[in-house]
């Protein structure tokens, strides 16, 4: 009997039998890749046994860096009472420690018995009553060495996760054994035969390919699973978005990130006292604090304040307020790709024409699976002469149809600066009808003060959320893995055209 083995799989045979037959991949002195991938052929050829475990470690996290070195606030608290005999006033204490801090020293020495508290009539006490914390010790040894999480006490363990002074890394531990087969081909009481996977010059000129045997291949065996590089399914989806809408002859627009208020609101006939303008519902920037130059749009925005305060000469009331020009030239994130619209529109934008924007904007929202502090909007204009709300829905049925949705309906909505206005929806296979758009003509009060003759003029508007249709079609259902980094998702994740 013979067996058939490559070089680096009789080193690791070797090795193995060395060390007893029976060793970990760590302590191997070879290299630990190459290594792993001889093992599972020795394995394939019954020479050897692998077993694998799944080990949780703890190591110091940054908190627990510093705490270790200024010492816990529990801790903090006991050296104050020992220098003070044992007991000390709260309100002298607190003068000690900072609010937080304070606090969690109180908490935790209360809940370890290291503190008692005696009331009196003149305050409240704190009394030294023991100074054993089991933290510290663990914090101590982790500055050494990691620990596996069974080494620690589980109420401990408990505390050092809840105060965020540890991480938990998890490793996976590689042994391996020599089977009895494996014994005898290490001690060479089986014949061994060293294989080449390749023919070389060298082995042929020297004559040493006749003591050789060439490695015998598997036509039946997978061929490795490879990751070619690829767009990032989001971004590819947006692209097939921005795609559609220029094959539809519009063209796209962009606006600056940080945009001035009149910009994202004023020029949009949104009265400055509106809640979408307060602090909660957008960022304002704190630097610089100047404020926007709108030195060459005075007219536009002379016109647009008139507007605002009562009406101008568009056939409005207007909102009935003094409008302010500070307010007007405050520097924000963009909160809506509307103002990439109005930028293009106010230029001068020659009838008809069809722009959209695909862009981010930002506004302070609690990130959960349905909202995010920063998301794409689309936003698609038509400006032409004689237009309605028949050819809007016409718009945008089309751009449904040509993402792949089948049915669309509408419903009468309102929005700040359009009317009349409407909501589009789609159907989809599981989850039935979804909203996907707002959509209107613009408004009189927005349109005329920017020179254009309405209401033979109209602009047909629409806002998509584009990243809930990018959810339906990645089959997601939390608007945070749309930007996912997790390799694993990535590698796998179709591109759909």
């Amino acid at each position: 009997m013979e067996i058939s083995l490559s070089r680096g799989e009789i080193e690791l045979l070797k090795e193995l039998h060395s060390k007893g037959g029976k060793a970990k991949l760590d302590d191997l002195k070879l290299d630990k890749s190459k290594a792993a991938a001889w093992a599972n052929l020795l394995k394939d050829k019954g020479l050897l046994t692998i077993r694998e475990r799944r080990k949780r470690y703890l190591t110091l996290s940054d908190r627990g860096r510093k705490h270790l070195q200024e010492g816990l606030p529990e801790e903090k608290l006991i050296r104050l009472l020992r220098a003070r005999g044992g007991k000390a006033s709260l309100e002298e204490l607190r003068s000690h420690l900072a609010g937080e801090e304070f606090n969690v020293a109180l908490g935790e020495g209360q809940k370890k018995g290291l503190i008692r508290l005696e009331k009196s009539e003149k305050g409240t006490f704190a009394l030294l009553v023991g100074e054993e914390v089991p933290e510290r010790s663990i914090l101590e040894r982790l500055s050494s060495a990691p620990l596996e999480e069974s080494e620690v006490d589980p109420t401990t363990l408990k505390s050092l996760k809840r105060r965020g002074l540890v991480e938990v890394v998890e490793r996976t531990e590689v042994e391996m054994e020599l089977t009895d087969l494996g014994r005898q081909a290490a001690e060479g009481r089986i014949k061994v035969v060293e294989e080449v996977g390749k023919l070389t010059r060298d082995l042929i000129l020297t004559g040493e390919w006749r003591k050789r045997k060439l490695k015998a291949y598997d036509v039946k065996a997978s061929p490795p699973i490879t990751y070619p590089g690829k767009p990032h399914p989001y971004v590819h989806f947006l692209e097939e978005v921005r795609e559609i809408l220029i094959g539809m002859g519009f063209v796209e627009v962009k606006s600056p990130i940080v945009e001035a208020e009149f910009w994202n609101f004023d020029i949009l006939f949104q009265a400055q006292d509106h809640p979408a303008r307060e602090v909660h519902d957008s960022y304002q920037v704190a630097f610089p604090s100047e404020g926007a130059d709108l030195s060459a749009y005075s007219s536009l925005v002379e016109r647009v304040r008139m507007t605002h305060e009562h009406g101008w000469e568009t056939g409005s009331k207007g909102w009935g307020y003094r409008w302010s020009f500070d307010i007007a030239r405050r520097l924000i994130l963009r909160s809506q790709t509307t103002a990439a619209s109005a930028r293009t529109l106010a230029s001068g934008l020659e009838v008809p024409s069809k722009i959209f924007a695909i862009d981010k904007v930002f506004r302070p929202e609690t990130p959960d699976k349905t909202h995010a502090i920063e998301f794409h909007q689309c936003e698609g204009v038509v400006l032409a002469e004689d237009m309605n709300v028949r050819h809007l829905m016409g718009f945008l049925a089309e751009f449904a149809k040509q993402l792949g949705f089948k049915e669309v309906k509408f419903k009468p909505a309102y929005f700040p600066f359009t009317e009349p206005s409407v909501e589009a929806y789609v159907k989809h296979e599981t989850l039935g009808w979804i909203e996907i758009a707002g959509s209107g003509l613009f408004r009189p009060e927005m349109l005329i003060p920017m020179g254009y003759d309405y209401p033979k003029v109209q602009a047909l508007a629409w806002g998509i959320g584009i990243g809930r249709l990018a959810m339906i079609r990645l089959g997601l259902d939390d608007i945070r893995e749309l930007h996912s980094q997790n390799l694993e998702y990535l590698r796998r994740a179709k591109l759909v055209w």
